[in-house]
């Protein structure tokens, strides 16, 4: 039995068309999936009794379903699955009319930033499109009659570009129209800086929004926070970044982490001014969240503040992002399949 979540329009027509399909009926059976969430081939009335049965005899479509569910008293909600061995989280945060759903990528990572609890996991394994997809499908399944997600963001568990494959077919899933219908610009992709894969995207003309995890604009500090930067220095991760920025006409977004002590100094911030220079782009300052065993501290707000000002007007847009579900482990970085639910 095959599994038609999360697969692309051309495997799903080539899935159709070895029934003697035509392709028209990839289209009808895709809005069933994504733009109705009906998993039932028998509710697909559209479709001729005689195909329901024969889709039946040969396909499902079946999501991951969470194993435990998490509720914030801001309203963040954070989904767990599991597949047996290896653990998966889903965020949904709500902020005014957004309804935006956090995504892993990667049943663990191992890219071994130390700021984040996911690291200590270690990889795991990469999740299939379907499971990816599958986390949106149950995200939005909380939310009241009316309501829909508007924002995808690619930043839970795992490097979403070390799964390149999956993550570009989900986010055609998620932009078409007969799919989940969110914009290309409501929809961001996080990544710790991984070069190759960065020019693959400018390369490919991805039209998501790309956001660079940063942390330190130094090589020393950075890659002291991020081994990452030990392979890929500065230098050429900005270069890529460059290359991201006339490929797509699109700013890039630069995540900062501060750490009371360790990167959130004014110094610091005059580093950051230097190292973006020349790219269009955003700034999002990110309050460190503890987590068990971190050796990081949340830095002050007059810091926090202070770093924040010395970076505007000097960089073209700063924001200082909120925190949602600090409470039950489901805010950035701390995503780490745990919770109070299970053992």
């Amino acid at each position: 039995m095959i599994n038609l979540l999360g697969l692309s329009l051309p495997e799903l027509t080539q899935q159709l068309a070895a029934l003697g399909e035509p392709p028209h009926r990839a289209r009808q059976l895709v809005r069933w999936i994504y733009r109705r969430s009906i998993f039932d081939f028998a509710a697909m009335t559209d479709l001729s009794t005689a195909l329901r049965k024969r889709l039946a005899l040969r396909f499902v479509i079946t999501a991951a379903v969470p194993i435990a569910h998490q509720v914030s008293p801001d309203g963040t909600e954070k989904l767990l699955f599991h597949d047996g061995d290896n653990p998966w989280e889903a965020v949904l945060m709500r902020d005014g009319p957004r309804r935006t759903v956090c995504v892993s990528t990667q049943s663990g990572c191992g890219l071994g930033c130390r700021f984040c609890a996911t690291a200590k996991l270690g990889l795991l394994r990469n999740l299939t499109a379907g499971e990816i997809i599958g986390q949106i499908i149950a995200a939005g399944r909380l939310l009241p009659p009316g309501e829909r997600i508007t924002n995808v963001v690619f930043m839970g568990m795992g490097e979403p570009l070390q799964n390149f494959a999956a993550v570009r077919t989900v986010l055609d899933l998620i932009a078409a129209d007969w799919g989940l219908d969110v914009s290309h610009r409501r929809t961001t992709v996080s990544t710790v800086g991984l070069v190759p894969e960065i020019y693959r995207w400018a390369e490919e003309k991805t039209k998501a929004n790309l956001a660079i995890s940063l942390a330190a604009a130094d090589d020393q500090l950075r890659s002291r926070l991020m081994p990452i930067s030990r392979k890929w220095p500065l230098a050429e991760l900005k270069e890529a970044a460059l290359a991201v920025t006339r490929a797509t006409r699109r700013r890039i977004t630069f995540e900062y982490i501060l750490m009371d002590g360790v990167n959130d100094s004014i110094a610091d911030a005059k580093k950051l001014v230097r190292f973006i220079h020349g790219i269009p782009c955003k700034i999002n300052l990110i309050r460190f969240h503890p987590h068990p065993g971190s050796e990081f501290r949340r830095p002050s707000e007059d810091r926090v503040i202070a770093f924040r000002d010395y970076l505007y007007p000097r960089c073209p847009a700063v924001n200082v992002r909120k925190s949602f579900g600090v409470d039950i482990d489901a805010a950035c970085g701390q995503l780490a399949g745990r919770s109070s639910l299970t053992p």
